[in-house]
């Protein structure tokens, strides 16, 4: 039976694209996004019937997050909507079950320009951000790799309870198989 994907399992992460040397990066808060694809049809009408001229794709990505006090990618993207600067977006699906044997999940690359940036502030809710994202060219997908530090401003993995320096049984795979440090699965108190 297919399972639902789950839209917090999609997040965009985001590097200005004279910045290819740094590792992208996730914008904090992120509430809501929308790839969008369009392409305009003209109907003709002909002797025959009517036919249809199909247009050029066109794509954009819309955003929408709760502003963060101090995220230095809603600094980076405020500036580059006021410099005109071109970005590189992923949209990443990071979902366990679509992971592959490398470690990487299902992504969306594509390149472009913020054409607008709102930043509400509204008195009895959070400030937010809003802004839209036009598409150079076509999206691409792939699969994209995403650091520890990605993964970690993603979802914090499990933690146990006793100091980092005594919980090192050789065991970080993020709380699977979670024994005690007695090894008969209770922690020893």
């Amino acid at each position: 039976m297919p399972e639902m994907l789950q839209g917090k399992d999609k997040i965009l992460l985001f590097r200005k694209y004279t910045d290819r040397d740094k590792a992208a990066a996730k914008l904090v808060f992120q509430t809501e996004h929308t790839f969008s694809y369009s392409r305009e049809l003209e109907s003709i009408v002909t002797k025959d019937g009517t036919v249809v001229q199909v247009g050029e794709l066109e794509s954009a990505v819309s955003i929408s997050a709760i502003q963060a006090k101090d995220d230095p990618v809603r600094e980076m993207l405020e500036d580059a909507v006021k410099s005109g600067s071109r970005l590189e977006v992923w949209e990443v699906t990071v979902d366990e079950d679509l992971r592959d044997d490398d470690g990487k999940y299902p992504a969306v690359y594509c390149q472009g320009y913020l054409d607008s940036w709102e930043n509400p502030a509204n008195v009895e809710e959070q400030s937010n951000i809003e802004s839209n994202l036009v598409v150079e060219l076509e999206p691409q997908t792939g699969m994209a790799t995403l650091t520890e530090e990605q993964e970690q401003a993603v979802q914090y993995a499990f933690t146990d309870t006793v100091p980092e320096s005594e919980n090192d049984n050789g065991n970080d795979d993020g709380g699977e198989g979670n024994e005690g440090e007695d090894g008969d699965g209770d922690t020893p108190s």
